[in-house]
């Protein structure tokens, strides 16, 4: 699963294996190995990836078929810097809103 997971994640940042081979100091090979499920990565480098992606372990070693924080980034990924601006200026009305309600 980790192969798997691994592949979408660093695809998802625009990494290459080659890039993320570089980032983590791994020959390709090692991370094809990981994404060809051959091999995994050792705990340190499991922990390097998680922090760099900013995605939970459970997700990545198929644990837990949702990580909400990553899935929640990758939807904002997808706004415009104005859209985002429109979403947290909306979300101070929600919450002013529901204060004069009390």
């Amino acid at each position: 699963m980790i192969g798997e997971r691994l592949s979408e994640v660093r695809k998802d940042h625009g990494d290459t294996q080659s890039s993320l081979a570089k980032k983590l100091n791994v020959s390709v090979a090692t991370v094809r190995s990981w994404e060809q499920e051959k091999s995994s990565p050792a705990h340190e480098i499991l922990v390097n990836i998680c922090k760099m992606y900013r995605v939970s372990s459970d997700y990545l070693l198929g644990l837990s078929n949702v990580d909400p924080s990553y899935i929640q980034r990758r939807r904002l990924e997808s706004f415009t810097q104005q859209e985002l601006e429109e979403l947290a200026e909306y979300e101070r009305f929600l919450l002013w809103r529901r204060e004069q309600e009390k």
